[in-house]
């Protein structure tokens, strides 16, 4: 009787002992979920909080855009408001044809582009409030759009502005 009363504590031993084990696994497997997801949503936090607010403060000055004929050069003007950027990422199309220019923050020689105000080759994006105008010279024919992105804290943002049907200017420099 002795026996019979040991092995059914035995038995109920090794039940509470998966249970803890089994507890302890589930406990392991939702660490590994929770760390993976965290880190997943605090890449893409970090994304967000770079551009959040940010969408209309990157705009093209419609009034100092246009195709010069003559030239074949593209004159496009950026505004940028209160906000500090890294880069602004340009994308300018004509006929299928697509080209990307990089604004930096720093002056950089970009071929084809050259500032409007003196013509210089060292281009650099616009600072904070403040407003640039570029001489492009990369096309053939008049650009279809003009498409701007920016970067802050070393984020891509979506694109903050377009504009499509790029006019003739109407006088010459």
């Amino acid at each position: 009787m002795i026996n019979k009363k040991f092995k059914m504590e035995k038995k109920g031993m090794s039940e509470v002992v998966t249970t803890i084990l089994m507890v302890g696994l589930v406990l392991a497997l939702i660490a590994i979920v929770w760390n993976v997801i965290n880190n997943m949503v605090s890449s893409q936090i970090h994304e967000t909080e770079a551009c959040f607010g940010n969408f209309d403060k990157i705009t093209i000055n419609r009034a100092y855009t246009c195709y010069n004929l003559p030239t074949n050069e593209t004159y496009f003007s950026i505004n940028v408001e209160d906000i500090n950027l890294d880069e602004i990422f340009i994308v300018i199309g004509s006929k299928g044809v697509t080209n990307s220019i990089i604004l930096s923050s720093t002056i950089t020689n970009i071929t084809g582009v050259t500032n409007y105000e003196d013509n210089s080759s060292g281009v650099i994006a616009p600072a904070a409030n403040h407003g640039k105008t570029y001489i492009y010279a990369g096309l053939k024919t008049a650009p279809d759009y003009i498409r701007i992105s920016p970067v802050i804290s070393g984020e891509k943002c979506q694109q903050s502005d377009s504009f499509e049907n790029i006019e003739a200017c109407s006088s010459y420099d």
